[in-house]
């Protein structure tokens, strides 16, 4: 995220800088690397609880499909199935539909099972919801470009520092910083946007003691499997998700789409080739500590029976564990947090960034060049 915002302002700003505490930024070292890699469509958000990943998640998918092309990123607009394996489910697929057609993800409709077979083979299902906009991406390449674009346009990237105590100081916001040798060092900076994912309910509270907003630790693990070892583990290429479910953590409710099939890519090459390697997730898992060591958590029996419904052919010794990271959600806020703080219209926070982040990246960017623009004009 931090890269894709640092490009858009490139386009119109000078002395932008990036600070990183990770001690590099192309491999995508958090959530921009351990994620299924998947370009949303847009179709599980609702205008309610969480318009501003409905809108953001259907403008980002066009800009994120039209940067790959240009810039040569790995991306396939593979599809998606959305799969009902009972009469309970088909009533469902009914709200999402139509939640598709609230939100105007485009070419989303209604098929049968035998089309849905049709489609992948190997999946079984009574009815299914057929979404052609969504796909997958290779996010460390994708950072990568966005990186070096940036970088092109002016943006100085300053890794291995981390950020220290931050107060408004008249027109500007001062911040301490200490590099990775220790020394340390106090900027001025006219705007500041807090882009920390994990990390920035920290940082806005570090900012303004007030800040209520406060990371609920969610660990999203993954499976994987290699679609050539037997003949009913093969899939088309297309991502497949059961119904959507929700989570429940001591801090609420969370909504998620559920331990879902999604393709990868053979290399990195371009045009994209998919390989056989399939990735099986992600499942929520809640944890007590945000700086817990990944996984594995979970056991692959637990996968295996969540996916067998809709997949039959898979076994628990077919899976390999994969990854596992934590997630930005927010305790009480489902949706995307992109706001000035009050009384500071200098500093802007980025909260609860979780996906579809990814797909939303470039159009969140754009969000934020308005913000900064509406401020310059203010200060």
């Amino acid at each position: 995220m931090g890269c894709a915002i640092a490009w858009e302002l490139s386009k119109g700003y000078d002395n932008v800088f990036l600070f990183e505490k990770n001690p590099g930024i192309t491999r995508g070292e958090n959530q921009s690397s351990r994620n299924s890699g998947v370009i949303h469509s847009g179709i599980y958000y609702d205008q309610e609880t969480r318009p501003l990943k409905a809108a953001l998640c259907v403008e980002g998918n066009r800009l994120l499909y039209d940067f790959c092309s240009r810039y040569k990123v790995p991306a396939l607009q593979t599809g998606k199935i959305i799969v009902a394996t009972n009469e309970k489910e088909e009533e469902i697929l009914e709200l999402y539909l139509n939640r598709a057609r609230e939100n105007r993800v485009p070419g989303a409709k209604r098929i049968s099972g035998k089309k849905a077979r049709e489609l992948e083979p190997n999946v079984r299902a009574k009815s299914a919801l057929l979404i052609p906009t969504a796909g997958i991406v290779e996010p460390t390449t994708l950072v990568y470009r966005l990186h070096t674009l940036a970088s092109q346009g002016g943006v100085q990237f300053m890794t291995g520092t981390q950020v220290t105590g931050i107060e408004k100081n008249g027109d500007f916001n001062r911040f301490g910083i200490c590099y990775s040798d220790g020394l340390k060092d106090e900027i001025n900076a006219r705007i500041m946007i807090n882009t920390a994912g994990t990390d920035a309910d920290l940082v806005a509270k570090n900012f303004d003691p007030r800040s209520s907003y406060e990371l609920d630790p969610i660990i999203g693990e993954s499976y994987k499997f290699y679609g050539h070892k037997r003949p009913e583990l093969g899939l088309q290429g297309m991502n497949v998700y059961p119904m959507p479910q929700f989570v429940m953590t001591p801090h609420g409710r969370h909504f998620t789409v559920g331990i879902h099939l999604t393709p990868t890519f053979g290399e990195l090459s371009f045009p994209p080739v998919l390989g056989s390697t399939v990735t099986v997730g992600p499942k929520l898992v809640p944890v007590q500590d945000r700086n817990i060591v990944p996984g594995p958590f979970t056991d692959a029996k637990a996968f295996s029976e969540k996916v067998r419904p809709f997949f039959p052919g898979i076994t628990e010794k077919d899976l390999i564990w994969h990854q596992a990271a934590l997630q930005a959600r927010l305790k009480g806020h489902p949706d995307f947090m992109i706001r000035a703080v009050s009384d500071s219209p200098n500093f802007i926070n980025l909260l609860g960034i979780d996906s579809p982040g990814l797909t939303a990246c470039l159009a969140i960017a754009r969000r934020v060049k308005e913000m900064v623009g509406g401020i310059t004009w203010i200060l």
